[in-house]
């Protein structure tokens, strides 16, 4: 395997990892989503499209003139598409998308009840669609009834039919009126030859020039009128809509009511619930990533500092029902457990950092933050130092807030802060404990300058003493990015230890620390990612290597 295949394989490993980390959201938010999108497209009601197809022909040639005719002939087809086009803007317009909103009282239904413009809302729901390469167009109407989304979809096309039909028969009639005074006219000069003006034959054929005359000028003044074609044609009559024609407009086949919904469409909203669902939880949890500023591997550690590493420990909260001090001393309770084989591996790095030139007996245990199991680390680790014979004394240096005499059930009445401030001699200080090899030195009394108590000459006297009668002497202090409690103790010690929380401790926080220990020269003998998920892959090694029953 070169160097590439191995760096896309461990690319490919982040990938993994990320979603493994992140399944919980990529999950849910795909659950989420099929949920919502499922119950939505049976909550929410039908939506029904009605369609008529209407033929849209250039003007007849018995409407135009001769001259008209042949200019008509000679347009291009942009000319046509033109016209085409202002048909198509004509059957959706307000004029009459109103009369047909007030013929079937839509004012009155819920859709359109609180609407401003409720006019203009139901001309969102008219459709014009041209067929390509065809003079036909498509007219639809969309509404939850698909009975009345037919109705008024048949009405909508058979008013502009009768528009048109209108506007042919009044030029129809106009040239047929002067066609007829002409006919008039030429009958009038014929009977002048034989009759003279007063014979009833001449008073006869004067008096029907006179009323078409008449005709003729008042159909000249007429005003346009739906109601009068709706007489002559009737409204609804079904020959009105099946065969009606004006020259150049037809209705080629009129809407039937719509069996099959246009929304929702069930069947394709869920395909597309579970492709959105699986990109989008995949998206999201990568999104999370890049905007989690924690630290969860050790490759995340180590892009920040360069500290060695010397174990993951699982979360043992995570996998039984422990109190707080059962996981403290857990590696005594349950000495088989794969967690606590962890622990040994970490005491046995620890063992082999100390050498002749730089030996390490004392040594801090501390952490970033709070609540990140510093404390729960240096009693396990305490503990199987003790497991390996090893004399250990813990030491209890967070006298702002000491536990260790809780864990261990001893008192608090003489401890670190009492040595410290001059009040008890060294062996005072020591307690005994349950567990053999392990000794402790509580806090003590609470000082009001812990800071200045650490920082004087007896700190120093203390380890000297400790490092007589132990072999190793674990310092257990607040937390180091929150008061210099830490700081200071790095600096009497021969390393520290930081415990980090996986999953929470941030990265500008590691770089902080990292930096403020570099400063203050401390040895920082290595790191401890603690809190690892038990579905990582070195805690079934070890819980397969060493045959752990469930």
């Amino acid at each position: 395997m070169n160097i590439q295949s191995l760096q896309e394989e461990l690319h490919l490993k982040d990938y993994l990892d990320v979603l493994r980390r992140r399944r919980d959201v990529a999950v849910t938010f795909f659950a989420a989503t099929v949920i919502v999108v499922v119950l939505g497209s049976f909550i929410v009601r039908p939506l029904y499209r009605a369609t008529a197809t209407m033929l849209i022909d250039l003007e007849s040639p018995n409407v135009l003139t001769t001259t008209g005719m042949v200019e008509l002939q000679q347009q291009n087809y942009y000319a046509y598409k033109e016209y085409f086009q202002s048909q198509v803007e004509i059957i959706t317009s307000y004029g009459l998308a109103k009369k047909v909103f007030e013929e079937f009282g839509l004012g009155d239904k819920p859709g359109y009840r609180r609407a401003k413009e409720p006019v203009k809302k139901f001309m969102k729901t008219i459709k014009v669609e041209p067929v390509r390469d065809t003079r036909l167009l498509r007219l639809s109407v969309e509404n939850r009834d698909p009975e009345l989304a037919a109705r008024m979809t048949n009405r909508l096309a058979q008013l502009y039919v009768m528009r048109n039909l209108y506007y042919i028969s009044k030029n129809e009639l106009m040239n047929l009126f002067k066609n007829e005074y002409l006919k008039l006219e030429a009958k009038d000069s014929e009977l002048a030859k034989v009759y003279k003006g007063g014979h009833p034959e001449m008073v006869k054929l004067k008096e029907e020039m006179a009323e078409l005359s008449k005709k003729i000028e008042q159909e000249k003044q007429s005003q346009f009128n739906y109601t009068d074609i709706e007489t002559y044609l009737g409204k609804d009559s079904q020959h009105t809509l099946a065969g009606l024609k004006a020259n150049n407009i037809s209705i080629q086949d009129p809407a039937e009511k719509p069996v099959i919904p246009v929304s929702p469409k069930r069947g394709l909203n869920f395909v597309l619930s579970l492709l959105v669902g699986v990109f989008g939880g995949i998206g999201l949890a990568f999104f999370l990533e890049y905007l989690d500023d924690s630290a969860r591997t050790v490759e995340d550690i180590e892009r920040v500092v360069k500290w060695p590493f010397l174990g993951n420990v699982p979360d043992i909260g995570s996998k039984d029902d422990l109190k707080e001090f059962e996981k403290d001393i857990f590696v005594h309770t349950k000495p088989k457990d794969p967690i606590a084989e962890v622990y040994r591996i970490v005491r046995t790095r620890i063992i082999f950092s100390s050498t002749e030139e730089r030996p390490l007996k004392s040594v801090l245990v501390t952490s970033p933050g709070p609540q990140e199991g510093k404390t729960m680390t240096l009693c396990n680790l305490g503990i199987a130092l003790a497991q390996n014979q090893k004399r250990v004394l813990l030491v209890d240096a967070d006298m702002r807030k000491p536990r260790l005499h809780e864990v261990f059930k001893r008192a608090n009445d003489t401890g670190l802060s009492n040595y410290l401030a001059g009040q008890s001699d060294f062996k005072d200080c020591i307690q005994k404990t349950d567990i053999e090899n392990l000794s402790l030195t509580a806090g003590g009394i609470l000082p009001p300058n812990p800071s200045e108590l650490l920082a004087g000459h007896r700190m120093k006297d203390f380890i000297t003493k400790a490092k007589a009668d132990f072999d190793f002497i674990l310092f257990d202090s607040p937390p180091v990015a929150m008061v210099t409690d830490a700081v200071i103790i790095s600096r009497a010690v021969d390393g520290t230890i930081v415990v980090i929380e996986s999953g929470k401790t941030s990265k500008s926080i590691l770089s902080r620390i990292h930096q403020l220990l570099d400063d203050t020269k401390a040895r920082v003998v290595g790191m401890i990612l603690n809190k690892v998920s038990l579905n990582s892959g070195s805690y079934y090694y070890y819980s397969s290597y060493y045959g752990k029953a469930k």
